[in-house]
């Protein structure tokens, strides 16, 4: 799958908020009408869409935080090859058990029976959005992404490969946009699928 994810440095926290993790929000009881499945999430926003998938920004509203949900595009939910695929993206990256890797959260059906799988919403960009805003001569990027960082995240990326590689499993896409860099420095592979 070739999606890219345009993400942006905004904090965490409940959409429309100042962004800002408070500790009262964790004392607010917990509402005897417990949702589970796709029907905790609420906020959809659409972030990217690629030629398989959507990625959706959502909030789990019991968990109380912004997370990713990815679901096959309409016309590809009753197609059993791309069901397999997002299937075994979705057990791929939770097994490979990688601080480079995004954390997967769950994987299960919406009540119309459509595969989804939720993760860790990564907040920064993909080194393919890097690379170009390098090329371009930005400013704040070039300020940003000095070299022996851009050599780091690099190291990251292939530590990451490497240890799937001992798990039995390659990347079949690896590229600039499927490395992500995040808040404090963090590299990410995504896209197992």
């Amino acid at each position: 799958m070739s999606e890219t994810q345009n993400l942006t440095d905004e904090p965490s926290g409940e959409p429309g908020g100042d962004g800002f993790f408070r500790l009262a929000e964790t004392d607010k009881t917990f509402d005897l009408r417990w949702r589970s499945g796709s029907l905790k999430y609420r906020d959809f926003k659409l972030l990217s869409e690629g030629g398989i998938a959507k990625l959706y920004s959502v909030f789990d509203e019991n968990l109380r935080r912004t997370v990713i949900y990815k679901t096959l595009h309409d016309h590809l939910r009753e197609d059993e090859i791309e069901t397999q695929r997002f299937l075994r993206e979705a057990r791929v990256t939770a097994n490979i058990a990688h601080p480079g890797t995004v954390p997967l959260y769950e994987l299960g059906r919406d009540r119309n029976g459509n595969l989804f799988f939720t993760m860790k919403h990564v907040r920064g960009r993909d080194l393919c959005n890097i690379i170009d805003a390098l090329r371009e001569g930005d400013a704040v990027t070039t300020a940003a992404f000095p070299l022996p960082m851009l050599v780091d995240i690099l190291i990251r990326a292939t530590e990451t490969v490497a240890h799937a590689h001992s798990r039995g499993v390659i990347h079949r896409d690896l590229k600039p946009a499927n490395i992500l860099t995040g808040q404090f420095s963090v590299t990410y592979v995504i896209d197992w699928g």
